[in-house]
């Protein structure tokens, strides 16, 4: 009878050192390359919006909250229902006018039409905590009338191409603090040239 031999299994061995170097060169390339995103809370995203013409955006006919913003950083609050306006500005014709670095708040008019009569407007200056209670008590005047405790404003943000930056941020820091989250940016009509 054959003797058998032992064969001694040759230990399989791959060199890990090439792998390890690749995989780092990968790691550090995707690291270079890669964005990065500030956490949600300090992210202002903000998409510039460029509007066509189309029937479904027209304004809504009734409890319309209207903030403007000019290009001086001033915020007129204005709404459509003149009771409402009567009750909270003390002027069926009033405005709210908000300025965030204003502190002096002296009273202003301005004139206008409404049909055939002639109107003036009276401006009641507010700060930022009397802008807020100013939308607190018209969401409550909808609120009272409507007879429904869910009522809400459809609030509608018309903004100049060159308001400050600013501006924008403290009315939406005040609507946030008057538990307004939904709110439209009125935008100008861009109207395309018919294709030949």
């Amino acid at each position: 009878m054959r003797k058998q031999r032992n064969i001694k299994k040759a230990n399989i061995h791959i060199d890990m050192t090439p792998m390890v170097d690749v995989i780092m060169l990968l790691l550090t390339f995707f690291m270079l390359t890669a964005t990065f995103r500030a956490a949600e809370s300090e992210a202002v995203e903000v998409a510039l919006p460029q509007t066509l013409y189309t029937d479904t955006n027209k304004m809504p006919e009734r409890d319309v909250l209207t903030i403007s913003i000019t290009n001086k950083g001033d915020i007129f609050l204005d709404v459509d229902n003149y009771k409402f306006r009567k009750n909270v500005f003390g002027d069926e014709f009033g405005i709210g006018l908000f300025h965030p670095d204003t502190t002096t708040f002296s009273e202003a008019e301005q004139s206008g039409k409404v049909g055939d009569k002639d109107v003036k407007r009276s401006f009641v200056k507010l700060n930022k905590q009397q802008f807020e209670d100013k939308i607190r008590e018209l969401k409550r005047e909808l609120r009272d009338a409507s007879g429904n405790p869910k009522a809400e404003f459809r609030v509608v943000v018309k903004g100049d191409k060159d308001s400050d930056y600013g501006a924008i941020e403290d009315l939406i820091s005040s609507l946030n603090e008057t538990n307004t989250k939904v709110f439209s940016m009125v935008t100008m009509i861009k109207h395309e040239k018919p294709k030949e």
